[in-house]
């Protein structure tokens, strides 16, 4: 059988040169994997805000068309928004502690 021999100082040599490329690479990726991991979070951060907003949309959406569908609506924003009265009515408001 034949023995392999082996040079210790062109190993090392390569593992040296393997151990600067690797750090290296590190380096060179590590802030674009971090900058990605950010735009991640703010990905997630922005398609909640859209959908709350979808929700709102589609809330102002279904007050319109309820504004021109039923009168009452009309009196009920006018009592709720601006504090309008019918005659012989007494305003009583009553805040709770969480305001």
């Amino acid at each position: 059988m034949r023995k392999l021999k082996v040079n210790y100082f062109q190993l090392s040599g390569f593992i040296f040169i393997a151990l600067v490329l690797g750090v290296v690479v590190f380096f060179i990726y590590l802030p674009d994997y971090t900058r990605l991991k950010h735009l991640r979070k703010e990905n997630i951060r922005l398609k909640k805000k859209i959908e709350k907003l979808k929700e709102e949309i589609a809330k102002i959406e279904n007050n319109l068309k309820q504004l021109d569908n039923d009168p009452f609506f009309w009196e009920k924003l006018a009592r709720k928004n601006m504090k309008v009265l019918k005659k012989n009515e007494i305003l009583v408001d009553i805040k709770s502690e969480e305001e």
